[in-house]
C-alpha cells in the first residue's frame, strides 16, 4: 500500500482530518491529574448523545474496475441483485452463492488497542488504561467466531443472519464463518491532554472515555502502516469503551465502530484490497440500553458481510428506529442500531452477550419476506415487521 493510501483510508471513513500522532505531543513535564467524572448510567443519552455508526469505501477507480471483473485478492464474494420499481439493483456480499452450498471460511485478523490517557488519574494516582486485551478473551469466545442456538440452528451469528435471509435459496449446507482469529501484538496508544474525556459509571465503577475522531482516526492510520494485514482476511481492532466524536464532545456522541475497504497495494499486477472494521467493546451498565460488549463488534461484521466494499446500493429507505432521515446503502444493522432492545442476548459459557439484530435483505428489496419464518429482521422478529418505507432526502451514509 501506498504511503498515501495508507493515512487517507481511514479518514476518508469518518470525514475527519488527520491529527498528528499522540506521542509526539506527549508532555515531557510531571502535571497535575485529572479523576474521572462521575456519572450515573445513560449519562451520555441525557447529554444528546445517540448511538452511531459509520461505513465507507476508499477503493480507486481502477480496482473498482479489477473488483468488478473478479480481477482482485481479497476476501471471498458473490454477486446477486435485485430489482424496484423498474430498477436494478446489484450487490456483492461475503462468501460463495447461496445456492452453491458447502462452507466458506474467511480468514480472520485480530488486535488488541489500549488506551493510556495523559492528564487522568484514579483515586490512587495510577495513570488510566483503558486495555481491551483483558477483555480479548471475551470477544474471542463471542458468538462472532464461536457457535451458538438460533432459531434457525447452531453456528456463529452472522452466518445465521445470511442463512436466514437466504432461507429460501440456500442450500441446506450452505455456510459463511469467520476463521480463528490470527490474535496481532497489542498497541498502545497515547492520549494526549485534551483529545479525550474521560469517565465512570457510579454504579458499577466502569471507566470510558469519549475520544476526538480525528485523533483517533489518526492513530489508526499509524498502525495500519505498521501491520501486515492481509487483503484475503478480515482485518479487526478492537478497543474497551472507547467512544468517538468530533473534539470529544459528549453532545455529538457516539460512533462505537466502523467498516471500511481500501486498496492496499498490488502483487503481480492485481490489486489487493483490504476490508476492516473497528468496534468497541462496551461493559454493561454504561448505555442505558441492550447496546453491550460485542453489539458493535457484531454489528460491523454482519454489515460487512453484507456489504464488504461499502457499493451496494439500494432503494432509499427510513429507519424504523428513528424515521424521517432516510440512507440509500445496504447496511442491515443501521436501521434498528438506536432501539432500546437491539442487542440480542446469546449465552455461551458464563457469559450472555449481546449481538446485534439485523434486517434481512428483503427488508430493503420491499416485497414479501421469502426468509426464516417470512421475518425482516433476525434473530429478533418482532422488531421490523414490514419492509422498510421509502423517503427521498438522503442523508450522508453511516
Amino acid at each position: 500500500m501506498s504511503s498515501t493510501s495508507r493515512l487517507a483510508f481511514l479518514a476518508f471513513a469518518l470525514g475527519v482530518c488527520c491529527a498528528a500522532p499522540g506521542r509526539a505531543q506527549s508532555a515531557q513535564v510531571a502535571e497535575a491529574r485529572d479523576t474521572p467524572t462521575d456519572t450515573e448510567t445513560g449519562f451520555l443519552q441525557s447529554r444528546g448523545a445517540h448511538v452511531r455508526f459509520e461505513a465507507a469505501s476508499k477503493i480507486p477507480d481502477n480496482a473498482i474496475v479489477a473488483l468488478q471483473q473478479r480481477q482482485i485478492s481479497t476476501v471471498p464474494f458473490f454477486t446477486s441483485s435485485f430489482a424496484y420499481e423498474g430498477k436494478v439493483f446489484p450487490f456483492t456480499q461475503v462468501g460463495a452463492r447461496p445456492q452453491s452450498g458447502g462452507t466458506t471460511e474467511i480468514p480472520t485478523q485480530i488486535m488488541a488497542v489500549a488506551m493510556f490517557f495523559e492528564g487522568f488519574a484514579d483515586d490512587n494516582g495510577d495513570p488510566i488504561v483503558m486495555a481491551s486485551d483483558p477483555i480479548l478473551a471475551r470477544v474471542l469466545a463471542s458468538p462472532n467466531f464461536r457457535v451458538a442456538p438460533y432459531p434457525n440452528g447452531v453456528t456463529q451469528f452472522a452466518d445465521a443472519v445470511q442463512r436466514a435471509q437466504f432461507n429460501r435459496i440456500m442450500a441446506q449446507d450452505w455456510h459463511t464463518l469467520l476463521g480463528a482469529p490470527q490474535v496481532l501484538k497489542p498497541v498502545m496508544i497515547d492520549v494526549p491532554r485534551g483529545m479525550a474525556k474521560v469517565y465512570r459509571n457510579r454504579a458499577t465503577g466502569v471507566l470510558y472515555a469519549v475520544v476526538d475522531s480525528a485523533f483517533f482516526i489518526s492513530q489508526l492510520n499509524t498502525i495500519v502502516q505498521l501491520q501486515e494485514f492481509h487483503a484475503d482476511s478480515l482485518a479487526i481492532i478492537v478497543t474497551a469503551n472507547v467512544f468517538l466524536a468530533p473534539e470529544a464532545d459528549n453532545k455529538r456522541c457516539c460512533v462505537l465502530g466502523f467498516h471500511t475497504a481500501f486498496e492496499s497495494g498490488q502483487k503481480d499486477g492485481v490489486p489487493q484490497v483490504q476490508t476492516f472494521v473497528w468496534a468497541s467493546w462496551i461493559d454493561q451498565g454504561i448505555l442505558a440500553t441492550s447496546v453491550a460488549d460485542v453489539t458493535p463488534l457484531s454489528h460491523e461484521i454482519s454489515e460487512w458481510m453484507n456489504n464488504p466494499f461499502e457499493r451496494n446500493q439500494v432503494p432509499a429507505w427510513q429507519s424504523p428506529a428513528s424515521p424521517g432521515g432516510c440512507q440509500n446503502n445496504l447496511e442491515t444493522a443501521d436501521p434498528l442500531a438506536t432501539l432500546p432492545n437491539v442487542g440480542y442476548p446469546v449465552t455461551i459459557g458464563d457469559f450472555t452477550y449481546h449481538p446485534q439484530t439485523q434486517v434481512l435483505l428483503p427488508w430493503f428489496t420491499r416485497g414479501s419476506s421469502d426468509s426464516w419464518d417470512g421475518a425482516f429482521s433476525f434473530p429478533d422478529e418482532t422488531l421490523a415487521t414490514r419492509p422498510s418505507q421509502p423517503c427521498s432526502k438522503l442523508e450522508p451514509s453511516h
